[in-house]
């Protein structure tokens, strides 16, 4: 009899994804918003309720509170998570 080797490979399952456009439901414009300690929702809007909205009159939308010159900026300056603390 002649005895044979049998090699067994593993094959890992075929990458998807990789250039293609992130998935909206994975990666929203507003992430760090929707993480943060001062974002609320209502009537399904997220909104921003940082002490500097509040200054500014009350919880704001996150588009218009991380605009440019929004009481959080672009760069979410007012940004809180719970992981943080």
């Amino acid at each position: 009899m002649n005895a044979s080797t049998i090699t067994i490979m593993a094959v890992s399952p075929l990458c998807v994804g990789h250039g293609t456009p992130m998935r909206s439901s994975l990666a929203t414009p507003f992430r760090a918003c929707e993480l943060c300690m001062h974002s609320m929702s209502e009537r399904q809007q997220l909104l921003c309720d940082s002490a500097a909205t509040r200054l500014a009159g009350g919880p704001q939308p996150v588009d218009v509170a991380r605009s440019t010159f929004g009481s959080c900026g672009p760069n979410a300056r007012h940004l809180d998570m719970p992981a943080w603390h």
